[in-house]
């Protein structure tokens, strides 16, 4: 009995294994998806924040033509009636911590840490982020390669 007990046990682990492996494969293509795939809400963020690239970035700035990251983060939650904090601190945390493997169009990603980050941005798909970076750059679309973030937010 106990040998059966045990051998259903490692068929039922090898059962979740799979269908992990199958729900991680699915994740992984649809974060390696383009942004025309974003939906609803998350494609009018994406679409925002898109349409600001190249406007200037001044510290303390939420537009309409010149943002810090906060304020175009702020502003893009705004088109779809999302009132989110102010500053990226409190932004950091104000939806659910997502994995940086399980990001979707729409989601905040924040540098530093949950509660404490100093800068944020959101994500667009295709492994490809937009936010208001600094001075020299201003509002740019980067790949999450340029910046690594540490974190992120889902809202939506």
């Amino acid at each position: 009995a106990a040998q059966e007990a045990a051998r259903k046990a490692a068929a039922e682990r090898a059962s979740r294994s799979a269908e992990r492996a199958t729900l991680s494969a699915s994740v992984s293509a649809s974060t390696s998806t383009s942004t025309s795939t974003a939906t609803g809400s998350a494609a009018d963020i994406v679409n925002f924040v898109q349409s600001q690239v190249g406007d200037a970035y001044v510290l303390g700035s939420s537009g309409p033509s010149s943002w810090d990251c906060s304020g175009l983060v702020q502003a893009a939650f705004k088109q779809v009636g999302i009132d989110l904090p102010r500053v990226s601190q409190d932004q950091s945390t104000a939806g659910t911590q997502v994995s940086l493997d399980n990001l979707l169009p729409g989601d905040i990603l924040y540098w530093g840490s949950a509660g404490s980050a100093y800068h944020v941005a959101v994500y667009i798909g295709d492994g490809k982020f937009v936010g208001a970076q600094n001075p020299s750059t201003g509002v740019a679309e980067k790949s999450l390669s340029y910046d690594p973030p540490t974190g992120a937010v889902r809202v939506l």
